[in-house]
Parts: structure tokens; sequence; C-alpha cells
């Protein structure tokens, strides 16, 4: 049995003073002298921030912080903020950055033994000798945080973050091989160890520092929906928000979680779980920063029900012709008398393709069971409908799976009304031929499965 490094995590908090929204704000002065545009952002944010100017000057108000500063070439900088610092950065004419200031000692620290989760070639990924060797470089790095003499927040916080970079490298990284592989094989689950994921069964997340740590949320809830998919959560359409919450013992931690988890949640168009699950996790919200969030989340939740054209359950599903690849042609109608549930993708698509063996085993599972699996491909031009030809005469014939093509892919009117605008979207309907889901769970989420049992055995 391996040793975890999370229970450790728990007395972290006990380290750090209380630290959250503040009016002593800090500030970053940034020279920039290469002319060429770095970029300054919250770490793990999305996107890049552009800071154009030769000289400027940043507020921020959230502490404590971790920040990225993306410099020439896209060197990347790690930049810890605490309340009331003053920062400098400096970028010379070749592109050479020093930062300076409050958190001098800190910011060199990170530069200095940043953690990123690698291991030598020798050692296979996500083996036993990996998770061996990511544990023995976290113990080495709390070693030397202790030995340091740094400020003991910073210390505490930066203990956290290395724990966090490594429980994404299991959770995000293993989903992300399994999306990415070398030359564009088939898609196929890795090997790991059979205990690869017991370090979930000891993980707890109970210090509100989490909220701090870039990233946080993505992994707390990939912990939870990972733990759920192997048997380790009880597994319940109707109400996972509160079995999810109820993993979390720190209030305000779970605060922040909750309303995060409702974010994602609009996010991805499940609107019937916020109106079913939001009445038992709201009073769970007990942090005031949290409680405005939530408040923000409400109110878009509220457009989002009130615009037009968001697809709402018990439309009926809109009539547009598809066809296999033999040009057979199929439309809604020709599936009424039993549940459809309809996977649109594109064969280019990696998240999609990471589904399909999913979407065709629980289409196996209910092969006769009331309900159809339509693989709905909106592959337009020569080059990707090829490819989506060649996939189709190469997969072995499947009575459980239409695999069939809508013309005009993107720009079909079809997607048009279903508002569709990215891909891998599902929707289900009902024997009637109308919306029961806009936007169902995808094949590898459990709560699926449970969903299309329940429908399938009234």
């Amino acid at each position: 049995m391996k040793t975890s490094i999370f229970p450790s995590i728990i007395a972290l908090a006990a380290a750090m003073t209380a630290c959250g929204h503040t009016e002593k704000a800090a500030t970053v002065h940034i020279s920039n002298a290469s002319g060429e545009k770095v970029y300054f952002q919250p770490t793990g944010e999305q996107g890049y921030r552009d800071i154009n100017a030769a000289d400027t000057l940043i507020s921020i108000s959230d502490f404590p912080a971790y920040y990225t500063l993306v410099g020439k070439d896209y060197q990347f900088f790690p930049v810890f903020i605490s309340e009331g610092s003053q920062t400098e950065i400096s970028v010379d004419a070749d592109g050479k950055v020093t930062v300076s200031g409050t958190n001098e000692a800190e910011n060199k620290f990170m530069a200095d033994h940043a953690y990123l989760c690698r291991t030598p070639e020798s050692i296979a990924q996500y083996s036993a000798e990996w998770t061996a060797y990511q544990q023995k470089e976290i113990a080495s790095l709390d070693s030397l945080i202790d030995a340091s003499g740094l400020d003991k927040d910073f210390a505490a916080l930066q203990k956290l973050n290395n724990r966090f970079v490594y429980l994404n490298q299991c959770l995000n990284g293993v989903n992300l091989t399994k999306l990415f592989k070398p030359g564009g094989e088939k898609v196929s689950d890795i090997a790991l160890p059979e205990d690869f994921y017991d370090f979930l069964d000891s993980t707890e997340f109970s210090d509100p520092l989490t909220i701090y740590v870039p990233n946080w949320f993505s992994v707390v809830n990939n912990a939870l929906e990972t733990k759920e998919k192997l048997g380790k959560l009880t597994v319940d359409n109707d109400s996972y928000m509160t079995i999810y919450a109820n993993q979390i013992a720190d209030p305000k931690l779970r605060s922040h979680y909750i309303v995060s988890l409702l974010e994602l949640t609009l996010k991805r168009g499940y609107l019937p779980d916020i109106a079913k699950q939001l009445p038992a996790v709201k009073p769970m919200v007990t942090d005031p920063a949290a409680i405005a969030r939530l408040a923000e989340v409400e109110k878009a939740y509220e457009e989002k029900m009130a615009d037009p054209a968001t697809v709402k359950a018990g439309s009926p599903m809109p009539i547009y012709p598809f066809r296999d690849v033999n040009g057979k042609e199929y439309g809604f109608p020709d599936l009424k008398g039993q549940y459809v549930l309809v996977d649109f993708w594109y064969t280019g698509c990696a998240p999609c393709r990471a589904e399909m063996p999913y979407f065709d085993k629980i289409a196996h599972e209910f092969d006769g069971k009331g309900i159809k699996f339509v693989s709905l491909s909106v592959d337009t031009g020569d080059e990707l409908y090829a490819a989506w030809e060649k996939m189709m005469r190469e997969k072995p014939a499947d009575p459980a799976v239409l695999d069939v093509n809508l013309p005009e892919g993107f720009k079909s009117p079809l997607l048009s009304e279903l508002g569709i605008h990215g891909v891998p979207r599902l929707m289900l309907l009902d024997p009637e031929g109308n919306i029961v889901e806009a936007n169902a769970k995808r094949p590898s989420d459990p709560k699926l499965r449970q969903q299309i049992t329940a429908l399938t055995t009234k």
C-alpha cells in the first residue's frame, strides 16, 4: 500500500494566519525594456493579460496570491503576492527578468525550487516508482521550506501548493495523456498500477487556504468526480452536489467549492441540476465572500432561464436529416418510440474521441432496452468528412450505435436552433421526440448511466 502525502495538508492551516479579502492592497510595478509584450496574471488563469506599456503599476487586493509573469520566448516566472506588499518586476532589454520587493526572498525561493512534478526519463510515468519519486521530492521540498526561515504564511501555502501540483498531475495529467496520445493513435485507457488512486482514500480537503492555491477548484472537483467514477462515492444524479460538498470539512472551503461547482454547472448547461439541487446546497454556503458570489450565480441562472435562446426541457427536437456512411438518410422522427441519446462530435475533437469508448460501452449495456444511441458527426469539408468516412468504414459493424453525419456540420440550421457552438455535446430525447436534457452528462460520467437506467426502467 502506498503512503499518502495528503493527510499532512490538514495540519498546514494551523501554521497560517487568518487571510482573505483585505483593504490593504498590494502593488506590483512592472518595467519592461525588452520591446516585446510580457504578460502578468493570476497563475492558472486561462488566456494572457498583456502588459503593453513600458512602465505599469498594478494594484492587487486578494491575498495571498500566486501570479505568473510570462516573458520573452514564453518563459514563466512565478510571483508571490502578500497583503500590503510592494513588488518590483524588471524586464531588461535582453528579456532577463528580475523580481524584487517585499516578497523577494519568497519569490527567489520559488524560482530556485519550483516543483514541476517531473521525473527522470528512466521512470515510467504514473508507475509505482513515479509515485515514490514524487513523494520523495515533496518531502525534500518541505525540508527546504522549513529550513529557509521564510515567512510562515508563505511556507504553509507553498507546501499546500506543491501537494496540489502533484494531485493535479495525478488527476488531470492522466486525463490529458488519454486525450493527446503521440501519433494520434486510438484513445484508450493508459495502464496504471492497481493501487494508483488509493491516495484518494486518504485525501481530505480541510484547509481553508486551499482557495488561494492556483487551479484549486479544478483539482478538488476532479478528485471528487474521480472518486465517484471509482465507486468511492455514492452516485446520485439528483443530489451529487450535496454529496460532493459533504466531502469538504472546512466551512469556508466548502462554501467556495459549492459556488464554484454551481458556476461550472451553469457553464456546462446542466440547468435542471441547479433548479433541483440549489435549495439543498445554498444553506451550506456560509462564508460572506462566497455568499456574495452565490448571488451573482443565481442572477446569471435566472437570466439564462429567461433567455428565449436557451433550449428548455420539453421542447421538441428540430427535424433535420442526417446520413450514414453509405448515404442512407435518417431523421429524429424515425427514432420515436424510444429514448434517444445524441452525441454531437467531430473527428478533430480530442475530448470527443476520448468519450467514444464510454459511449460505445453504455450503448451496448442498454442495447434493446428502450434507448437508441446516435453518434452524430458534424465533420464537413473534404478533409474532415474523409477522416470521418475512413473511421466509419474501419469501425466494426455495431447495431447498438447509429453512426451518422450531419450535412453542413456547424453551419447546419439544426445546431443553430439548438444553440450548439462547441462539442462534445450530448442531448437526451424522450420517446415522443422531445428534449429531456439539452446538455446531458458525458458517457464517462456514471450519473448519465444512472439517469438512463431510471428512465428506461419506469
